[in-house]
């Protein structure tokens, strides 16, 4: 399917106002982005659209209407990117956003004319807003910004810059005047729109919500941090990299290009942390630029540095073990442009964990087919570990029960055995049962007789893969649940205050009862507000998930998409923006007559930014039978959570630090975990008026019979035509056949007479 791509790219090195230092690299950042669009686009059926602004043309509303008349053409299956490469800067957020900024600053991008003739910063509100207006149409959209405080371009202290020179620092200095709301490019309609009532007592009436544009965000770091220049390349050292990832592997997904670029930025720039966020997980896995979604297959980093030598960036804090004894964590090691990491044979080399760091493990490699170069990135996925978490008992028929043990041999890349579930004989020692009988698969757990997914049909190689996966599925949520904080950690585990508020009451508990409730007829699931508090004096880096009873984990949000957040000392934020929060049971439970379910709220706090991406997993009953995703994923282990820890990389390059800048990162290795238990109930006053949740229950199946029940009345209302209309004709018919012997009769007399 052709499609049309349009960019808007925007640099800026030269500003209008004399306060605001220059830059050296950001218009040929846009010269390089410019080339490498021409090139690969231009070759195809697909056609290509940029809007170039460069320095005096890239004025406030010359950038407001590139999105507006440029970016707002392009449709469904189109792409809309939007690069900008210049300063950034912050200024004072307003009452009605402080819900959403935590150091009570909006994130700008500074536009050629801004700070002169009363011109305002592009601010991340305003940002949101024309993504969403460019959204409208369902396009493909991506944004990319190299400027500081770009990590919250679409939604703590730093070096101000006090010399009116070139500085390689692409930011200028705080605005602090007060910015009235009428200044935004927000209508009077849209403003009161995005306002939502706030019922707790929070000193503020009202709350301020962004809207609502499908995106994926690409940034050069972190909202309280500064993006540098590379002095002899003048480029961004972010879009240097990001772009040479690019050209080495055009192909790339967002996930692997994240990865990549991120790793090289901060092996050269440790306090620089480039950013990625996308309003849904699943475009993380598209190649750059749109395209199909393709199978996600989650790996480690192997890098080489003079301190660690070769080392994968997972260690303790992942569930990483490393064993004394003769089983040891192997792995293969993969190119880092090869696709399908399931198929061994493309691996380059083997390799095994020497030493396990808290967010690093040393490996020692062998089996080279080709000698690994100490300047280039490789992926790697584990092939072995010391033992399986999740221990299974098996009974039932022969016949499944057999299909069920060869599967269990195979799920590791289709040729050894899986690595997160064991079979054990004795069912007193077992986790979960699985059952063979009825020609169907039933999983169990051995304390409780309710299945957990529903049955699984037929007795053969590939149902019994199916039911494999669905344990598989099963160990990796128990091994996020399960993990705990390390015993040294100094961070306390109430170092960050996890807040659940219902209605306007805190509820102070570790275990939390809510209830549905009746209104007029209906059930109304319990909603819940939640709030994190930095009660440290470290700054903390947060993540929350959600594991539920149907075996999902997925991350809740913080402003903007944001999965995790970095809390200075005594910042707060609000989950999701302050929205409510529906704890629901789901449908097929109640079907079921289960009245009860269970979410595990799990906060993991570290001193160091990590992917929670990677966590994410649906729910057990949303498995494709036919999908081998369980077997491309990197390893499990007793206490472990699936999740790429983004560290502090060392990477060697022809390209060096500034000298002022530190050459060996500092080490951050500590996090603790922290969970509240919510348990959903129906209430025992709706219980007891049964009809209520008979209604909740059979309304879409009332739905559905009615609807059968107009299409059989259609049916009948034209057979009843059609059979009415076939009498008519048939006495027609038999009407024509009595007036025919008459008029022969008639016919032969005037013959008759005629002859005469």
């Amino acid at each position: 399917m052709n499609r049309s791509v349009y960019a808007l790219i925007v640099g800026i090195n030269n500003y209008k106002s004399p306060t605001i230092p220059p830059l050296k690299g950001c218009v040929n950042d846009i010269r390089v982005i410019d080339e490498f669009l021409r090139k690969h686009l231009t070759n195809n059926e697909d056609k290509l659209y940029i809007k170039k602004l460069i320095n005096d043309e890239a004025t406030r509303q010359a950038i407001i209407d590139g999105f507006r008349e440029h970016l707002c053409q392009a449709k469904s299956n189109d792409v809309a990117l939007f690069y900008f490469s210049g300063h950034g800067s912050q200024e004072r957020a307003g009452q009605e956003f402080r819900n959403l900024e935590l150091d009570h600053l909006n994130e700008t991008l500074v536009c050629w004319d801004s700070r002169t003739d009363d011109i305002w910063d592009l601010a991340d509100k305003e940002i949101a807003k024309l993504i969403a207006e460019v959204s409208q149409n369902h396009p493909h959209i991506v944004i990319i910004l190299d400027c500081c405080h770009s990590g919250g371009g679409t939604r703590d202290e730093k070096d101000y810059v006090q010399q009116l020179e070139y500085t390689g620092i692409r930011s200028v200095d705080t605005e602090f005047k007060k910015r009235p709301l009428s200044s935004f490019i927000l209508s009077d309609k849209e403003i009161n729109s995005f306002f939502s009532k706030s019922d707790l007592n929070d000193n503020q009436s009202n709350k301020f919500f962004l809207p609502q544009g499908e995106y994926i965000l690409l940034a050069a770091c972190r909202d309280n941090e500064e993006a540098k220049e590379h002095r002899s390349q003048k480029r961004g050292v972010f879009s240097y990299f990001l772009m040479d990832s690019l050209q080495r592997n055009g192909s790339l997904n967002y996930r692997d290009l994240f990865k990549r670029t991120n790793a090289l930025v901060r092996s050269l720039y440790p306090k620089q942390s480039p950013q990625i966020e996308a309003t849904n997980f699943n475009y993380l896995d598209q190649p750059f630029l749109g395209g199909i979604v393709g199978q996600r297959q989650i790996y480690f980093t192997v890098i080489y540095d003079g301190l660690n030598g070769w080392s994968i960036d997972a260690g303790a804090i992942h569930g990483i073990i490393y064993s004394k004894g003769n089983e040891k964590t192997r792995l293969a090691i993969f190119a880092i442009n090869v696709e399908d990491i399931s198929q061994l044979q493309n691996a380059i080399a083997v390799a095994e964990i020497t030493e396990v760091l808290p967010q690093l493990s040393r490996i020692n490699i062998s089996g080279e087919r080709e000698k690994l170069d100490p300047e280039l990135t490789y992926k790697a996925v584990i092939t072995s570990l010391p033992a399986s978490s999740l221990k299974v008992y098996l009974q039932g028929e022969e016949s499944g029960v057999s299909f069920a043990r060869q599967a269990i041999q195979k799920a590791s890349f289709g040729e050894s055995h899986s690595l997160y579930i064991c079979e054990v004989d004795n069912f007193n020692e077992a986790d979960v049962c699985l059952q063979a009988l009825y020609d169907e698969y039933v999983i169990m757990r051995v304390s409780e007789r309710r299945p957990l997914i529903s049955p699984i049909a037929g007795f053969a190689p590939e149902s019994a893969l199916q039911a494999i996966h669905a344990l598989e599925h099963i160990a990796r949520w128990i091994n996020i649940a399960t993990i705990t904080s390390p015993a040294n950690s100094f961070i306390t585990t109430d170092a960050v205050q996890m807040q659940v508020y219902q209605q306007e009451s805190e509820i102070h508990d570790y275990q939390i009862y809510l209830e549905y409730q009746a209104n007029n007829g209906k059930l109304q699931p319990p909603v819940v507000r939640i709030k994190l508090t930095n009660k440290s004096e470290k700054a903390l880096y947060c993540v929350l998930l959600n594991l539920t009873d149907l075996f999902a984990v997925t991350v809740i949000s913080f402003a903007g998409v944001r999965t995790g957040i970095l809390l200075q000392p005594g910042q707060e934020i609000w989950a999701l923006e302050g929205r409510d929060i529906s704890m629901v049971i789901p449908q097929n439970f109640l079907h079921q007559g289960v009245t009860e379910y269970k979410d595990i709220l799990k906060l993991i706090v570290s001193t160091s930014e990590f992917d929670a991406n990677l966590l994410v997993q649906g729910n057990i009953d949303e498995l494709n039978p036919d999908s081998f995703e369980y077997a491309t994923q990197p390893y499990i282990t007793n206490n472990n959570i699936l999740n790429d820890f983004i560290q502090n990389l060392k990477y060697r390059r022809a390209i060096v630090a500034y000298q002022d800048e530190p050459q060996k990162p500092e080490i951050l290795d500590e996090w603790v975990t922290y969970e509240i238990l919510i348990i959903t109930t129906i209430s025992k006053e709706v219980n007891l008026g049964k009809p209520y949740i008979d209604n909740q229950i059979k309304q879409p199946n009332l739905q559905r019979l009615f609807k059968y029940f107009r299409i059989v009345l259609f049916f009948l209302f034209v057979f009843i035509a059609i059979f009415g209309g076939w009498i008519v004709w048939q006495k027609s018919q038999q009407n024509e056949l009595e007036k025919q012997p008459v008029s022969h009769h008639i016919f032969f007399i005037k013959m008759f007479k005629n002859s005469g």
